[in-house]
């Protein structure tokens, strides 16, 4: 009688099967065994194995290790997972077949890798929430890494009341792929896989997004979950809830190494080489000094931690205020700048020609609560921050507000003139209201300038409904449109990134969430783009992204700080930003009567 040889199959099957009793036998508890659902647990995860075999055969699916406690390594910034008790999931086994029969061949986008069956049927009971990298084997720089988040089934817990914004999540996760040698961060923005479940309050949630690494070194997810069942966006009045965050398990196999054979144009040995920035929304990192294969002082001045923004793809060169001053006065002698007490603390250091709160200046240290958080009662004599409109002319020499009536639109040679129009976001805070300006018309006033300056989010996102924004965003969009041809370029400041903790000022807390703003920021930008990408120059000057790169460490310092302010090294990287943007890109000045203008729109024909 001839034995047939047992197949690779058959063996497989054999070892899956005696892995699950040794799972069974183990790690299961004996109340676990003699209750129904435990027994149906067991017969599911047979199933789900013999459906894992043949994505396994098909070398289209990897599936991870058993996630476990990371806490010992440098980065004791996220949420201890010391006391969590994790059952070894299934998946934890499959590297058995990886011996028998080698890694599959793994697709590299989130869209190409099957998402496993077993993941919506994790329970929050059983399983935390935790990391998934499908695809982890090296890859070249420049090229990208699926990263996957898997939050189990919850109960649902009695206060419902919170709900998502429209295609936005249950979930806040805060995430980043973190290197391991030069602690560059790059976060991971997280988009709902398509899937009917994870627009269910306490179904499963799966989590994707495909991660560039653009920077040589391995790198490994590090997070946690900040808010579930909507709780980020506490909407039209709602508290914000308490801060507490949510520990995500992170298997030992979730690690992913990026390789530069010498041809990345991303490599710091090539950054001198970069054309000169022009995009004030172009994406960087942040390098520590003692890592720069170049003189520092070729690049803007470094944070308080000696961290150096470099952007990806341009150079970023270090601009003096009277280089920037003289370069206002040639290309954008007239601009009209509307924001917070962010875009004061920008103009601060603008019109002081970087003395206010610099490692030189005479008048403040760098230490001081005036440059970690809040200067508004500080006095400041290039202007007074109290007023709500002000007109500073600035020079090769400083800036200085004009106590006198004059013709504003009619500026001094070599001198630029900025019409500062403070407010408190488009929300009810403003008093008188911030239509009130328009009304009364800007340009007639104060001129037509190159650039109008435009910045939003943060008292939106802390005072304002999304439904009241929205229609408060329609009327600026309309006036803009009837103040402003296409002759003035747009700016677009984000709002100053969130993270790390929920306001609980006294009275009057702040809406405020890493997530919400983020939502506010993108929702402006998708606005005026749409109105106005046609017709306008448009740029973003993205300065949210500059804090939401940096080590969680650091970011985490902003909770010493209500109001939400950058501290004075930061606000000088983001002008750094801004005036490269200005002066490396720009058209000779052409007076307004030999610009090319479109018709003024009627205000009341739009409303």
């Amino acid at each position: 009688m001839t034995l047939l040889r047992p197949s690779k199959r058959m063996l497989a099957l054999v070892a899956v099967v005696v892995v699950v009793c040794i799972h069974i036998v183990f790690y299961w508890k004996p109340a676990e065994l003699h209750d129904v659902d435990g027994m149906h647990r067991v017969d599911d995860e047979l199933h789900r194995a013999g459906d894992e075999l043949h994505r396994v055969d098909d070398g289209l699916h990897r599936v991870t290790d058993r996630p476990h406690d990371d806490t010992n390594g440098p980065h004791t910034e996220f949420p201890s997972l010391i006391h969590h008790h994790m059952p070894i999931p299934l998946s934890s086994h499959w590297s058995l077949l990886d011996k028998l029969f080698g890694p599959p061949t793994l697709a590299t986008k989130c869209h190409d890798i099957p998402i496993p069956s077993y993941y919506w049927t994790a329970k929050d009971a059983f399983t935390p929430a935790f990391v998934a990298l499908p695809n982890a084997q090296p890859i070249q720089v420049g090229s990208t890494v699926c990263v996957r988040v898997i939050v189990p089934a919850k109960p649902q817990r009695a206060s419902v009341v919170y709900t998502p914004m429209p295609d936005t999540p249950w979930d806040s996760i805060l995430i980043d792929m973190v290197g391991t040698t030069n602690n560059v961060s790059v976060p991971v923005r997280l988009q709902m896989t398509n899937d009917v479940r994870n627009t269910r309050r306490d179904d499963v949630h799966v989590y994707e997004a495909d991660v560039e690494l653009r920077d040589a070194d391995e790198y490994r997810p590090r997070g946690y979950i900040e808010f579930r069942d909507a709780e980020w966006n506490p909407d039209g009045g709602l508290l914000p809830v308490d801060y507490v965050p949510e520990p995500l398990y992170v298997p030992e196999s979730a690690r992913v190494e990026a390789v530069d054979d010498g041809s990345s144009m991303y490599s710091l040995d090539r950054y001198l080489e970069l054309p000169l920035c022009t995009d004030p929304a172009a994406e960087g990192r942040w390098i520590h000094t003692d890592m720069l294969p170049f003189d520092p002082h070729l690049v803007p001045e470094p944070e308080n931690h000696d961290l150096v923004w470099l952007p990806y793809t341009c150079r970023l060169q270090r601009i003096t205020y009277t280089d920037f001053a003289s370069c206002l006065a040639t290309a954008y002698p007239l601009m009209h700048w509307y924001g917070d007490s962010n875009l004061r603390r920008s103009l601060k250091k603008i019109v002081s020609m970087g003395d206010w709160c610099s490692f030189n200046s005479t008048s403040n240290a760098t230490e001081t609560r005036s440059c970690l958080c809040e200067d508004y009662q500080d006095p400041f004599m290039p202007f007074d921050a109290r007023y709500r409109e002000l007109i500073i002319d600035i020079d090769q020499t400083g800036g200085q507000a004009l106590m006198q009536p004059t013709e504003f639109a009619l500026v001094p040679d070599n001198t630029a003139r900025v019409y500062l129009h403070k407010w408190e976001g488009l929300s009810t805070r403003n008093k008188p209201a911030w239509t009130q300006g328009f009304d009364a018309r800007i340009t007639p006033r104060y001129g037509n300038p190159q650039v109008a300056l435009i910045s939003l989010t943060n008292w939106d996102a802390a005072f304002s409904s999304r439904a009241y924004f929205a229609v408060e965003m329609q009327k600026l969009l309309d006036y803009v449109q009837v103040e402003y041809s296409n002759y003035t370029q747009l700016y677009i400041r984000t709002g100053q990134y969130y993270c790390c903790r929920t306001d609980q000022t006294p009275n009057a807390p702040r809406a405020y969430s890493r997530l919400r703003n983020a939502y506010f920021d993108q929702y402006v930008i998708d606005a005026f783009r749409e109105r106005f990408g046609h017709s306008h120059v448009i740029r973003i000057w993205n300065v949210a992204q500059v804090s939401e790169r940096l080590p969680l460490s650091v970011r985490k310092e902003t909770i010493k700080c209500p109001a939400n302010h950058a501290r004075a090294e930061v606000v000088e990287i983001e002008n750094q930003i801004l005036m490269n943007a200005m002066c490396n890109y720009f058209e000779p000045y052409v007076p307004m009567e030999q610009a090319s203008v479109g018709e003024e729109d009627d205000l009341e024909t739009d409303q």
